[in-house]
């Protein structure tokens, strides 16, 4: 089997939801640490143009986003298991509820006293660099930047539900971590990350415990690489991953034909290539990059838009 390979950033939440399910499923994998704002030349050489954190590589195969990552993780590595069948509509609910946490946290992260830590971490430059990079990554898709007035809407609501929900299982839906647990983790591990703002949890102290033991998973087994290394090991493999169900080709399009990918919501930069396979989990398209060589790059059904190239 090629190396799982991640490429992503400390501080992305959705990084810190693949690095945790590493832990849970006790993967070797390599890290390669990708620049935390545009440009991104070694990620858009494997990706061709996606841009969002994190990427896996599965030698030639490129994963984009988390939803599809999780399914190639639970194929590779089946126990324990992601989605258990007897809780498969549970964790599809959880999956479901996914944007809407995600984007009633990150405001908080953005109030004074969060601002003032993450300023501290990253520094008063890079930090005025990530809020324009993340202007333009909500430009042109039918998502905009996260808003104050939803989180306070949502945040508190939504993390008092599920401390509630954890006051009868260690985890949230019984006595081992399944997809639910991660969907919910990457967010609150982003507030408890923060000096600033973790204090906000405080009255939450079946999710304090809950966290304890969602770190105590670790993040498997790490080594570093170098992204010339990653382009090198896309360069040189021979084989392609298996395709992600059967093939259900978008309407008026087919396999070969040249295409354009890009996601519906936010970071909506096109990737262009032929299409490989299709179906309701996956698109994957075939493209050449002077650097990687032939890459296959794979994003989730939900969310991508797949149209014939103009």
């Amino acid at each position: 089997m090629s190396e799982i390979i991640l490429h992503h950033y400390g501080l992305s939440p959705y990084s810190e939801k693949i690095r945790a399910i590493f832990g849970f499923k006790k993967l070797a994998w390599r890290s390669v640490t990708v620049p935390v704002v545009m440009p991104k030349p070694d990620v858009v050489a494997l990706t061709g143009g996606y841009r969002r954190a994190p990427v896996l590589q599965l030698g030639r195969d490129i994963y984009c986003d988390t939803r599809l990552i999780c399914r190639v993780l639970d194929r590779l590595r089946p126990e324990p298991p992601l989605v258990p069948n007897h809780l498969r509509a549970s964790c599809l609910a959880f999956a479901a509820l996914q944007r809407n946490l995600f984007f009633a946290t990150i405001p908080v992260a953005f109030q004074p006293a969060g601002l003032k830590f993450l300023a501290e971490k990253m520094g008063p430059e890079l930090l005025q660099q990530f809020a324009k990079d993340r202007e333009l990554l909500f430009a042109g898709g039918s998502e905009r930047r996260p808003s104050a007035g939803f989180s306070r809407l949502h945040f508190l609501q939504l993390f008092n539900g599920i401390d509630a929900q954890l006051a009868a299982s260690p985890f949230l839906l019984g006595p081992v971590p399944t997809l639910a647990d991660f969907v919910v983790w990457h967010c609150a591990w982003f507030v408890l990350s923060n000096g600033g703002i973790a204090g906000q949890f405080d009255p939450f102290k079946n999710l304090l415990a809950w966290a304890q033991r969602m770190r105590a998973l670790g993040h498997g087994e790490m080594k570093e690489m170098s992204a010339a290394e990653a382009i090198a090991a896309a360069r040189g493999a021979a084989d392609n991953q298996p395709f992600d169900g059967p093939p259900l080709e978008p309407e008026g399009l087919k396999l070969g034909q040249a295409v354009q990918v890009n996601a519906t919501d936010y970071g909506c930069d096109p990737v262009h290539g032929t299409l490989a396979h299709a179906s309701v989990f996956e698109v994957a398209i075939r493209r050449t990059d002077g650097r990687a060589g032939e890459v296959i790059v794979h994003f989730p059904r939900e969310d991508f838009r797949v149209t014939a190239a103009g």
